[in-house]
């Protein structure tokens, strides 16, 4: 009988030992994974959230109408267009009001935490979402830069779309408790387009 038991104790010390270990292992396994993706995953968090206030300050500023009549376009007796600019007052106004509404707008969230689930950080597909939130910070450390840039698109038969875009690039520091890192930010959008009709124009203001 007690050889019994003793055997037993052991069987059950095996088994304790055992779930302590595979416990150790997976909390090992999931702290290396964590280290291998918490800088790549930090930085892609934050440029989501990045890109998701840029948007929101951009949208705010293009809502208010401001583009005006910004492509020129200048035509021969003929009625077809023969040269496109872009009005020099309404490009300024722009770039100036979505700089300042951009920086404006990343300052404004400079205080606020945005939550990120540490299963998430670890890169490990089925724990994504899971676990305690680690708190992210977004910091301003350069100016907010804007240019415009335009191309032009076939849209049909005989028919060309001409596009600008307002191109955005901020850098930012991303600070978390376990990590910090710069990024920068880099995102476009289209703020004006004019169809042509017949030959493309031979002279246009390309940025």
């Amino acid at each position: 009988m007690s050889a019994f038991r003793t055997s037993k104790k052991c069987r059950i010390s095996y088994i304790v030992f055992s779930i302590l270990l595979a416990f150790i292992v997976l909390i090992g396994y999931f702290c290396y994974q964590l280290s291998l993706h918490l800088d790549e995953v930090c930085r892609s968090e934050s440029k989501l959230l990045a890109v998701e206030i840029i948007n929101t300050a951009v949208k705010e500023t293009l809502d208010q109408n401001m583009t005006g009549e910004l492509i020129r376009e200048t035509k021969d007796e003929k009625g077809n267009v023969t040269a496109l600019s872009l009005d020099p007052v309404v490009t300024n106004r722009i770039n100036n009001t979505i700089s300042q509404a951009v920086t404006e707008k990343i300052r404004e969230n400079e205080n606020k935490a945005f939550k990120v689930p540490i299963g998430t950080l670890s890169g490990i597909p089925f724990l994504s979402g899971r676990g305690f939130d680690l708190e992210l910070r977004l910091n301003q450390i350069g100016l907010v830069t804007t240019s415009l840039r335009s191309e032009f698109e076939s849209c049909g038969i005989n028919q060309t779309r001409y596009k600008v875009f307002v191109e955005i690039k901020v850098d930012l520091n991303a600070i978390m408790s376990v990590n910090k890192a710069k990024i920068s930010v880099q995102h476009q959008y289209l703020i004006g387009e004019k169809v042509i009709v017949g030959d493309v124009p031979q002279s246009y203001f390309s940025l």
